[in-house]
């Protein structure tokens, strides 16, 4: 397999000018739009426009439930999240109660019905710091009016200390999710703690063992972090061979650390407290490693940042990357649905007080247009690293089409992307420059302070030996000073 940044032999390829110092998620459309611009009535119209089953530009459909809440904050995590009511169970079984009546609202809807379901996804936050008889509800409720319960694919993700629990276990397991997904992010007991994790080794092995226990004959999906502070490429060459060994997952989400301007983690290397990440050569080599060694392990790249045991993507994954459209259930999920997308309010009072008034909590649903949904698409085609030509050729009457294609064939022509007889496909070099490809698709639509946020986590090939990769300048100072025009990630 050929090398790129590993070995002596290696070409230092460097086949854009900019290098995005993270894999970013900044979702098209979503990051940057200016989401007070629609007005209530607007959404109303919206909402009622899902009576009509007609108008899809997608015919399969998936549910993502948010669940907010978390034991602890990881520095790293820029999704919305909670602190957990340690002293107000009823606050979880409340937040529970509202995901079920925001279910029904949209269960209820012809544009849904007609639709065929893939799968239910349950991400946070932390779902598994729910009651187990707050989890044993939903499910229950969900197993009675979601279209094919039994068959469609079914996730559950948590933290380890929380999710262990056996009572819990068994209830995932009975209830036929065939998806459990968990963070490990690292086995460096040092990086660990200097990335706000308080899980321990112990607590990791107690799911695995549980799982055993009980016979689960599901995926067990794990996060890995790479480009993590302080670690080496050495360090953590060897924490992927302990993972792949000792734990053997079916799944693994290997994720290159989030340092996005002024969030806790940009925040405590700036003042010191927590050592800077290596270079962005060593980033690279990590990329390439990854690739490399998991292949040869026996997993297979399923998107971008994904290796499972399985060649097939879940349904989870085709939906995320725009081929699949989304109810977002619960404060803070995000949705594309027809034309449209929306994110749900970041506040439970407020995302509670819009599903009594209205049904649904979402404030922001608004139609992107064809053109809206293409650029979806293509910033999602370097994750999901095929495309088909069948596919792109129904767009062909988008207005920026051909920009969209002088795009595709750049890519083509740094090799990046390889063309084939009925689709296009990101290669092993694509693969570890995929947030650029994104970018390139991104740019087009992106507001001021979307280019302005990509430029500060960009780098020069002048600068990727620099020992100190984030510090003080120009464009962070604006950040700081405009900090509330970045929203922060949604799921």
């Amino acid at each position: 397999m050929r090398k790129y940044y590993l070995g002596p032999e290696a070409s230092h390829e460097v086949p854009f000018k900019k290098l995005l110092a993270i894999s970013h998620y900044i979702m098209p459309n979503f990051a940057t739009m200016d989401w007070d611009r629609v007005s209530r009535e607007q959404v109303d119209e919206n909402l009622r426009s899902l009576r009509d089953p007609g108008g899809a530009l997608n015919d399969e459909l998936m549910m993502y439930i948010h669940v907010p809440y978390c034991q602890s904050f990881c520095h790293y995590c820029n999704f919305n999240k909670n602190h957990y009511p340690w002293q107000d169970e009823e606050r979880l079984q409340r937040y529970t109660d509202y995901l079920l009546k925001e279910i029904d609202y949209y269960l209820s809807l012809p544009y849904v019905q007609a639709r065929r379901f893939t799968a239910i996804y349950i991400g946070g936050g932390s779902p598994s710091t729910l009651p187990v008889s707050a989890v044993e509800r939903l499910f229950g409720h969900l197993a009675k009016v979601v279209p094919g319960f039994d068959t469609i694919e079914k996730t559950f993700t948590g933290e380890p200390r929380t999710l262990r629990k056996p009572d819990l276990l068994k209830v995932i397991h009975d209830y036929g999710f065939d998806r459990v997904t968990f963070g490990i992010e690292t086995l460096n007991p040092e990086i660990h703690k200097k990335i706000g994790r308080w899980d321990s080794p112990s607590d990791v092995d107690a799911v695995f063992e549980g799982l055993e226990k009980l016979g689960y004959k599901g995926d067990r999906c794990v996060d890995l972090m790479y480009d993590l502070p302080g670690q080496s490429l050495v360090g953590f060459q060897e924490e992927l061979a302990t993972l792949v060994a000792h734990y053997r997952p079916d799944e693994i989400d290997a994720f290159g650390t989030v340092y996005l301007p002024y969030r806790p983690l940009h925040k405590l290397i700036l003042d010191g407290r927590v050592p800077q990440p290596g270079s962005i050569w060593q980033l690279l080599r990590m990329r390439e490693h990854l690739y490399d060694y998991l292949l040869e392990n026996g997993y297979h790249n399923t998107i971008a940042e994904t290796y499972s045991r399985k060649p097939q993507r879940s349904m989870y994954q085709t939906a995320h990357c725009a081929r699949q459209d989304i109810i977002g259930i619960g404060c803070a999920a995000r949705g594309n649905i027809k034309d449209m997308v929306s994110i749900n309010p970041d506040k439970v009072d407020v995302w509670m007080n819009n599903i009594d008034q209205y049904g649904a909590s979402t404030q922001t649903l608004q139609s992107i247009g064809r053109g809206g949904v293409l650029d979806r698409i293509m910033v999602m085609f370097p994750r999901y690293k095929e495309l088909s030509k069948e596919l792109l050729a129904r767009y062909s009457d988008v207005e920026h089409f051909e920009q969209v294609e002088d795009v595709l064939r750049s890519h083509i022509e740094v090799g990046c992307v390889e063309e084939q007889e009925d689709r296009y496909v990101v290669n092993k070099l694509g693969v570890i420059w995929h947030g650029n490809l994104q970018t390139d698709y991104m740019e087009r639509s992106l507001n001021l302070q979307g280019k302005v946020l990509l430029k500060v986590i960009s780098e020069k090939e002048s600068h990727f030996d620099r020992e100190d990769r984030f510090k003080v300048n120009k464009a962070t100072r604006f950040i700081a000073k405009h900090i509330d025009k970045y929203p922060k990630l949604m799921k």
